[in-house]
């Protein structure tokens, strides 16, 4: 479907690819993983040529077309939501002008004349296309997307610049699930996502029998969506088969035998090295000696193996500075926009004390942004007040990452110019601890993907003395290994910390306590984050917009499951079904040798050629292979319709 073959490209003086070489397979469902800044966006950019790579062909075959969703999309922000979706979808835009222009032509063409009637011949010609395309059905087709991805329908007819950034990223992603194409490449499809969104998003992959490759951070529907693992390096991608957490285990396997052959190569060339020492200098040897020299020059370098990624953990603490009790306290407070009658939210009461971790929840388009902005004063309360402890300092980091960031300074250039105190070496110690090294730390602002924006605003916050953070979607666009350091830096912060976010894994051994914001009301709700996904499924998805497993009650005989499992066992439930008629295969070919074989050995001249022993003990082989894959098979078959039946 889609080749990488030798490509080479740097950033810099670093080199981000060398010898790089992968090939995508029709039937694809691949997630792509590696650290922030390994090189992914770039792959998925050179594949729709939108850029080139110093060295090397991206070549794609004849009949696939891609699709590509990209972290910041590109809109004219005044149309319609549904008609920026469709003017996308190049099918739908050769429809449109090429019916425009024969109904301009009509309008001058006299009906009786033979012009006219070559007109409507072609008006024919293109109804053909708009069928073959199915033109007529795409708007209904986004509509159904867009919905499921959280847009009412008087959304749609609603203008982009009246979203948020979060909306118009889904509706980027909506834009390139509708427009055609055999191969999707998604990167961080689930950033901006509610639970909602994200399972309706998950069940769609299962189900689409387009090939695709995803970068998502995002483990559960990771596991829900894809069956193959590949994980980017500099020379290439190594791809693990089943769940992240069989990748993990795959991966670590793979390590520890690298080790061991590193280890063997190492005790042999000391070996010769010590030989050749020894004997250099005997005259009697020195056609030897050379000789065992020529070979260890010739013999192929065997690299020590680097450690995972994934276990590259940092340890950096946030700069905190010391306070009294009180973070602050809101009273009586509402707020509603200018000319609106309806409130954001109303009569909210809250008392945030030095230490305390709070997750702020709720569903999207609730008002937990605007919240978090009232309280900065960023927005002014319609009613209420907030008071601050006299010694509270808040670091914020907003989900606008563009905001105050200068676009034509470098990244190090950034840190020097707010913290003009620091040396260039703890400069460059701080961006590291977000993945940015080496040259890395002199790319423009103009030129960070999402994902750097917000590592590097992470980066200033780290350095900002504060006791109080407010974090609004902290985790997109960043890969495991920097989120898992962020939650523990907060877990080691002496200050309050109130976090918006939809990732659980997240929020769960972080926050402490639980804060709702929905249908206008902020509610306290009492427990810690990990407690509260313990709530009834009905108050999970009424108060934060949760989707979890049910519990199974004593008169249930099937299993209540989240979407997102259902979806997983709907991925498994396909790549039995692959498993078994692979294994069907194998077998019938295997009783076809059988046959033959028993052919053969039924015949009493057969015993006198001397080859009978070898065909006997083939044929023996043989029924224990049948013997075993039956088994297999059996067990398989057993796992899927068990899996069939609770989907």
């Amino acid at each position: 479907m889609l080749q990488f073959i030798d490509i080479k490209h740097r950033f810099g003086s670093s080199t981000l690819f060398e010898n790089f070489s992968w090939h995508i397979k029709p039937g694809s469902k691949i997630a792509l993983v590696g650290p922030n800044g390994s090189g992914k966006s770039t792959l998925f950019r050179m594949a729709v040529g939108e850029l080139n790579p110093e060295e090397g062909l991206v070549s794609k075959s004849k009949h696939t077309e891609i699709s590509l969703f990209q972290q910041i999309p590109d809109f004219n922000f005044e149309a319609k939501v549904i008609d920026t979706a469709l003017s996308k979808h190049k099918h739908y835009n050769e429809y449109i002008k090429r019916a425009n222009d024969i109904h301009a032509r009509m309008d001058k063409t006299d009906h009786d004349s033979s012009e006219f009637n070559s007109l409507l011949e072609e008006q024919s010609s293109l109804e053909e296309y708009a069928f073959t395309y199915g033109v007529h059905e795409l708007e209904a087709q986004a509509k159904k997307i867009i919905g499921g991805l959280g847009f009412s329908n008087d959304q749609m007819e609603m203008k982009v610049k009246e979203f948020s950034p979060g909306y118009q990223h889904r509706l980027g992603l909506a834009i390139a699930i509708l427009n055609p194409g055999n191969l999707l490449l998604l990167d961080e499809p689930t950033n901006h996502l509610d639970h909602a969104s994200k399972a309706w998003l998950a069940e769609y992959l299962v189900d689409t029998n387009r090939s695709f490759v995803l970068v998502t951070h995002d483990p559960e529907f990771l596991n829900a969506t894809t069956d193959t693992i590949a994980e980017l390096n500099p020379s290439g991608v190594i791809e693990f088969k089943g769940t992240l957490e069989e990748y993990f285990e795959q991966k670590n396997e793979l390590l520890d035998k690298l080790r061991v052959q590193f280890k063997k190569e190492e005790a042999y060339l000391k070996k010769r090295t010590e030989w050749i020492e020894r004997f250099r200098s005997k005259a009697t040897k020195a056609k030897q000696v050379q000789s065992v020299i020529k070979k260890l020059e010739k013999r192929d370098k065997v690299e020590a193996p680097e450690d995972s990624f994934w276990n590259s953990k940092t340890e950096y603490t946030f700069n905190y500075i010391p306070c009294g009790n009180l973070s602050f306290r809101i009273e009586n407070a509402s707020f509603a926009y200018e000319n609106s009658n309806k409130d954001i939210f109303s009569n909210a009461e809250l008392h945030v004390s030095n230490g305390d971790k709070i997750a702020i929840i709720g569903p999207n388009g609730a008002g937990k942004s605007t919240f978090l902005r009232n309280i900065l004063g960023i927005h002014k309360l319609t009613s209420g007040s907030v008071t601050f402890g006299p010694k509270t300092k808040i670091g914020y980091f907003s989900q606008n990452h563009h905001e105050h960031l200068d676009p034509e300074k470098n990244l190090l250039e950034t840190v020097l110019s707010v913290y003009p105190d620091l040396a260039d070496v703890e400069a460059r110690k701080l961006l590291g601890y977000f993945s940015f090294s080496d040259d890395r730390v002199f790319k423009k602002v103009s030129l960070l993907s999402g994902g750097e924006q917000s590592r590097l605003r992470l980066a200033l916050l780290v350095r900002f003395g504060s006791n109080t953070l407010f974090l609004d979607e902290p985790t997109n666009h960043l890969d495991l290994v920097v989120r898992d350091n962020l939650k523990r830096a907060l877990q080691a912060y002496p200050g309050a910390v109130l976090v918006i976010s939809h990732d659980p894994d997240f929020l769960k051994d972080l926050c402490t306590r639980t804060v709702s914001v929905s249908n206008g009301k902020v509610k306290d709700l009492n427990t810690s984050f990990s407690d509260y996904l313990r709530f009834p499924p009905e108050e999970l998805e009424a108060e934060g917009g949760f989707i979890r497993p049910q519990a199974k009650s004593g008169t249930q005989n099937e299993e209540n499951k989240s979407r997102s499992q259902k979806n997983a066992d709907k991925n498994r439930v396909k790549k039995l079904q692959k498993e078994i008629e692979q294994i069907e295969g194998k077998i019938a070919l295997l009783e076809k040798n059988k046959t033959n074989s028993e052919e053969l050995l039924a015949d009493p001249e057969f015993y006198k050629k001397r080859s009978y022993q070898m065909e006997l003990d083939n044929y023996n082989e043989t029924k224990k292979e049948i013997s075993r894959l039956t088994e297999t098979w059996e067990k398989l078959q057993i796992e899927m319709e068990e899996l069939s039946s609770a989907v």
